[in-house]
């Protein structure tokens, strides 16, 4: 039995024997000759194919390296994205901080000043007492003798008056100062 090779490499015995055209109408010619063109065209196939295969393997190796760049793009722009947001983050913290700082030192500066005011009430309230005991040893000097007892009782009512009402002033400025240390502690 013969291999489809040797069969189909081996020259037709009729041809060389016939002369004319009945050579090629012989049924293993006609075989022979069949399958040269299905070789042929399944040849023509396989190289049809193997350009095919090799265009798209070309499309998957410039596919992948697009997908490659693009996520490599998109990489990057995540990237400046969250370096935007820690830049702006980091922004949002200094202003807060410097917000911080400015309220701080509002806070100071008014503490300062309500402590100047207490210690200019605490010294204007030390010169009317030290004015009214003046006044009034003053008064008593000079009066002591001419002045009616009426009179000297009605003054030293008002000097009486004017002593609670500056006690009262006094017990003010404390609760205020009292106020004021709490209002700062919540702080």
């Amino acid at each position: 039995m013969n291999s489809w090779r040797q069969i189909k490499d081996k020259p037709c015995g009729f041809l060389a024997a016939q002369k004319g055209g009945a050579a090629g109408r012989h049924p293993s010619c006609l075989a022979n000759s069949r399958l040269k063109q299905i070789e042929k065209e399944y040849t023509q196939k396989l190289a049809k194919s193997s350009q095919i295969i090799a265009e798209l393997q070309t499309t998957i190796s410039s596919l992948k390296e697009e997908s490659s760049r693009q996520q490599l793009a998109a990489e990057r722009r995540l990237q400046d994205v969250i370096q935007k947001f820690e830049d702006e983050k980091q922004q949002l913290i200094r202003d807060n901080d410097q917000a911080i700082k400015a309220l701080q030192d509002e806070l100071e500066t008014r503490s300062n000043q309500v402590r100047s005011a207490e210690k200019k009430l605490q010294h204007k309230e030390l010169e009317t007492q030290e004015q009214i005991t003046y006044i009034r040893q003053e008064y008593e000097t000079k009066f002591k003798g001419l002045m009616p007892a009426s009179l000297r009782q009605e003054l030293e009512d008002t000097i009486s008056s004017l002593k609670s009402q500056v006690n009262f002033l006094q017990k003010r400025a404390s609760i205020l100062q009292e106020e004021l240390t709490t209002y700062q502690s919540r702080r």
